[in-house]
């Protein structure tokens, strides 16, 4: 399978005691929980660091999606590749500001540009 390299850049708001150490382990126990269970395979996430960015640094092999054609005649089935760059950043964009607004908000900032996130907690509703 072909494999393309995809990075996730984040702005550091506050440079806290132990961040990139603990924003490196937070998000590797969130791909470790969530992303590792999906069809995406995300592979060799590194973290890049500078004095106010850190690029989590990824591949992933293309999505290869798979279905069956019912005919008359008995059922047949098809697959196809998606060019899915897009859905693999958006999904881990999705992680990633998950857990910087989870833990990190005051210190990490996500520089997207594919998704935004909308968190209700009943009372109320916040857009990151």
């Amino acid at each position: 399978m072909n494999t393309d390299k995809r990075f996730v850049s984040l702005k550091v708001l506050e440079n806290s005691e132990n961040l990139y150490d603990r924003f490196e382990s937070a998000f590797r126990s969130v791909a470790r929980t969530y992303i590792e269970c999906t069809p995406i395979e995300i592979s060799n996430i590194y973290f890049q660091r500078s004095n106010n960015q850190i690029l989590v640094i990824y591949d992933y092999n293309n999505l290869e999606l798979k279905y069956l054609l019912e005919l008359e005649d008995g059922a047949m089935g098809e697959h196809a590749k998606l060019p899915n760059g897009e859905i693999v950043d958006s999904f881990m964009e999705f992680w990633i500001k998950w857990v910087v607004e989870g833990f990190f908000s005051e210190e990490l900032k996500v520089e997207a540009k594919h998704i935004d996130i909308t968190f209700h907690d009943g009372t109320v509703t916040k857009k990151i």
